[in-house]
């Protein structure tokens, strides 16, 4: 589903009218939770809110992809059931920035037992240069630098080993 946001995410009219007025301000528009709901349709940009909003979570984790593209990840948890059909990204002011969802098209279930971690990569490029930034709140997974963290994990295992074995052989060359 991270490609297809690329290219269906719709900005709203009230959101970019926040953005510039803060980018003419010199501040930028910054996007701190992501809601997700049950409506199934196709956004036209004047949306002020979901049609159906279930539940709005903080950022947990986001990285800069370079060329106008910004990764960020929500996870919705709790024990709430519905049927995921629309996302929202807000502002923090907590004014509709931009909507997808597909009419007809289901996204995404979350079960009451659950937990939905939900990555989304959104392209700016409509937006004013510098003109937003993200904002991650307090729970961050640093679910995006996954890779990263393996790699680190298994050169750390490596000089582990390594050095475990120069202690053997240490030991062995005392015990002569």
């Amino acid at each position: 589903m991270t490609d297809e946001i690329t290219r269906l995410v719709r900005f709203t009219s009230k959101g970019l009218d926040e953005v510039l007025q803060a980018k003419n301000q010199g501040l930028k528009g910054e996007i701190t939770h992501i809601g997700a709901g049950t409506g199934r349709y196709n956004p036209d940009g004047t949306e002020v809110a979901l049609r159906d909003e279930r539940q709005r979570v903080a950022i947990v984790d986001y990285e800069d992809l370079g060329e106008r593209q910004l990764r960020m990840a929500a996870l919705f948890d709790g024990d709430g059931e519905y049927e995921i059909g629309e996302f929202g990204f807000y502002l923090a002011s907590g004014t509709l920035l931009a909507v997808y969802s597909v009419a007809g098209k289901l996204l995404t279930y979350k079960a009451a037992a659950a937990r939905v971690l939900q990555k989304f990569t959104l392209d700016v490029s409509p937006l004013p240069a510098d003109s937003v930034t993200i904002v991650v709140g307090s729970e961050n997974l640093n679910v995006l630098l996954a890779e990263e963290i393996a790699i680190m994990a298994a050169a750390s295992v490596g000089n582990m080993s390594r050095h475990m074995n120069l202690m053997f052989r240490v030991m062995n060359l005392e015990a002569k």
